[in-house]
């Protein structure tokens, strides 16, 4: 069975974010920039650029959104320029020929490939339009919007004084006090306040009796006999229906592009990477406590 929509969205979006795919991103539109090639600074002859900044920014996430600013691109720039000077200072004194070092380089290395492979494995896999409306009309149930109900409700304790309780309450309501007058004064629902208002929801999101009851009711203003859930005794009033409705496919088309995009790109990330485990030799190495917990008790 297909997973819901939104649901493999999030998966998809995940699985290519942890397989460090960057064609997406890449993808995004972004605001005019300056000339990415314009030289900011100079550290003993090595130039610091516009696009050194602004990748800074664009690795950053959305926390680099508030430093894409004069104020903050300068603080960015400062800090370039600051490790320019301490890793000159490092190389002068043999830092970058350290173990650390070169193991830190190595492994940087390694991902700056990587990165650069699958996003030249994924730059021209995209979904068509035509996909996308097919996908549209063969998923119709992903792209309703269920049933609504706007309610309020007077909710009275179920004890020894409920009945006399519920008899006031709609002895009320017939001499025409408004609803949410007698819910403020005799709900003991935290609803109260609001004159009992449960805003709008859709089915299975309220117990069952209570559910049944709200939906069965027509007309706005309807109101219905006392019912007894699991809280106590209510009684509801219809505020506003809401019909099943679809969202057109217009308004969805770039999200199921996007999504299908996503599908297509996990799946060549997935196929790619099983041809690549054939062609090269993948160990992995168990850990002593693995080991220890998968011997035999006359080995241990």
């Amino acid at each position: 069975m297909r997973k819901s929509f939104s649901a493999l969205m999030g998966v998809c979006v995940f699985v290519l974010a942890a397989s460090a795919v960057l064609a997406v991103a890449a993808e995004q539109p972004v605001a005019p920039q300056k000339d990415p090639e314009r030289v900011l600074a100079r550290v003993q002859g090595q130039e610091i650029k516009e696009k050194d900044v602004d990748q800074i920014i664009q690795t950053a996430g959305p926390q680099g959104a508030m430093y894409d600013s004069e104020q903050g691109r300068k603080a960015i720039l400062d800090e370039l320029v600051a490790a320019r000077l301490f890793a000159l200072a490092g190389v002068k004194q043999g830092v970058d020929k350290s173990p650390a070092v070169l193991d830190a380089i190595a492994v940087f290395s390694s991902q700056a490939v990587a990165r650069a492979t699958i996003d030249g494995l994924m730059r021209d896999i995209a979904a068509s339009e035509e996909e996308a409306k097919k996908f549209y009309d063969e998923n119709p149930e992903q792209f309703t919007s269920p049933e609504e109900i706007h309610v309020r409700h007077i909710l009275v304790s179920d004890d020894v004084t409920s009945a006399d309780t519920i008899k006031g309450v709609q002895a009320e309501l017939s001499r025409g006090t408004s609803f949410d007058v007698v819910a403020m004064e005799r709900s003991i629902c935290p609803s109260a306040p609001q004159g009992g208002d449960l805003g709008f929801f859709g089915r299975g999101q309220m117990v069952p009796e209570f559910e049944e009851a709200a939906f069965a009711l027509q007309n706005p203003g309807d109101v219905s006999q006392p019912i007894q859930t699991s809280f106590g005794w209510h009684i509801i009033r219809l505020e506003e229906k809401k019909a099943s409705s679809k969202v057109v496919y217009d308004e969805m088309k770039p999200q199921i592009i996007q999504y299908l995009t996503n599908e297509k790109r996990v799946r060549k990330y997935q196929e790619e990477l099983e041809v690549l485990k054939k062609e090269y030799t993948v160990e992995i190495v168990p850990t002593a406590a693995a080991s220890d917990a998968t011997a035999s008790p006359d080995q241990k």
